[in-house]
This record gives structure tokens, C-alpha cells and sequence, in this order.
């Protein structure tokens, strides 16, 4: 079961921006826009939006809990439950 098409969404203004305009790895986010456009390959179609950070809150939480527990974690078919609540 393979995913065609994806949305990325992004709490990042520049980089959502950079990636719509295809453009900025010359910037200091480069390698992010870099690592990201080559992830995007393996899809027919990728589209990304920016959202406030408030919306982005899930992602976050995921995200400040790997960097505690000082993990490299890629989440494939479900999400762990978290045992801390983000601010």
C-alpha cells in the first residue's frame, strides 16, 4: 500500500515558501529544503501548506517528545502514545 500523493504542512513560513517556489537551497535552511524535495520524489504529487503553529500543535508534541527521549524515530503506520502533554 504506497501513497501517490501527499501534503505536507508546516509551521515554517521560509521554508513552506521555499519549497512552493522551488527555491532557497542556497539559504541557511538548505539541506531542510534539500532533505525534503528528495523525500518527495518517491510521490506523483507533493503540495505543500503553510499552518499556524497553534494547528501544527500534534506534530510538535511528536516532535519535543523524540528529542527527549534523544531518539531518531520514523513513525510508520501509528503514532506513539504520548505521555506528556505540550504546552
Amino acid at each position: 500500500m504506497g501513497f501517490l500523493n501527499v501534503e505536507v504542512e508546516g509551521d515554517c513560513l521560509s521554508v513552506i515558501r521555499n519549497l512552493k517556489e522551488n527555491r532557497g537551497e542556497q539559504s541557511v535552511i538548505g539541506a531542510y529544503i534539500h532533505n525534503i524535495r528528495a523525500s518527495c520524489v518517491i510521490f506523483q504529487n507533493c503540495v505543500f501548506h503553510h499552518v499556524q503553529k497553534h494547528i501544527n500543535g500534534d506534530a510538535h508534541a511528536l516532535a519535543i517528545e523524540v528529542l527527549k527521549r534523544n531518539e531518531a524515530t520514523y513513525l510508520v503506520g501509528d503514532v506513539p502514545t504520548l505521555r506528556t502533554q505540550c504546552c
